[in-house]
């Protein structure tokens, strides 16, 4: 994000006070989507029967119970970080496998549910501003756009089957146990997995390729919808 900012200040391709409020919005939209996903996680844990996050306080959509410092500044710097985890405990979940699959399913599956909504969102707000002419409000429903880009990458990015990501412990849990505990073994290496994973997707893009995809998938019936209501 931040080093978006400077890449696009030096080429001098959008005016400075542009580059100040997309970068604002950045860091607004971050706040309010990865809190989304970990508050999801809490939440089916408790549906399930684990008050572990109740306890925790970590059933709240407040940036400051879910902020992991070092992961936020990657995040504002390379765009890809992480949040405090949520803590669970499977031993009270009826079926362990099955709870641990839907837990950890849940983050995604919030940020893909939220997508669709600011998605939508940003586009009642931005054809509104448009037919209007009401330029702050177009200004505004960036922000939406942002979450809703934030949300999609959040989503596809979680479902990546290394550690410590949401996909690995689902991947985990549905393979048989022999193969499960040589999986989970790999978690003791899960910073360096993070890292490289960082450095491989910045380098191919293919987060950004996912999520676009997913973004796509919401338009025609984001559109339906902007045509239903202005016609």
């Amino acid at each position: 994000m931040i080093l978006n900012f400077i890449s696009e200040f030096i080429s001098g391709d959008s005016p400075l006070y542009l580059l100040l409020i997309k970068t604002l919005f950045s860091i607004v939209a971050l706040l309010l989507v990865f809190p989304v996903h970990e508050c999801a996680h809490g939440l089916m844990a408790l549906a399930l029967g684990d008050e572990t996050a109740k306890h925790q306080g970590r059933l709240t959509l407040n940036p400051l119970s879910h902020v992991d410092l070092h992961g936020f500044l990657f995040l504002l710097v390379l765009g890809f970080g992480w949040a405090k985890p949520v803590q669970i405990d499977p031993r009270f979940f009826k079926n362990r496998r099955l709870g641990t699959i839907l837990v950890s399913a849940a983050g995604p599956l919030s940020n893909v549910i939220f997508c669709f909504i600011t998605y939508l969102i940003y586009g009642i707000l931005s054809t509104y501003a448009a037919t209007n002419g009401i330029e702050w409000l177009w200004l505004f429903s960036m922000l939406f756009l942002y979450m809703a880009l934030y949300n999609a990458t959040f989503a596809v990015f979680n479902l990546i089957p290394f550690p410590p990501l949401d996909g690995s412990k689902i991947l985990g849990e549905l393979l048989p146990v022999r193969l499960r505990f040589r999986f989970y073994r790999l978690e003791q290496y899960s910073f360096i997995f993070f890292f490289v994973l960082i450095l491989i997707l910045n380098r191919t893009g293919i987060i950004g390729f996912l999520s676009s995809g997913l973004m796509a998938l919401f338009t025609p019936i984001v559109n339906a919808i902007l045509g239903g209501i202005f016609g």
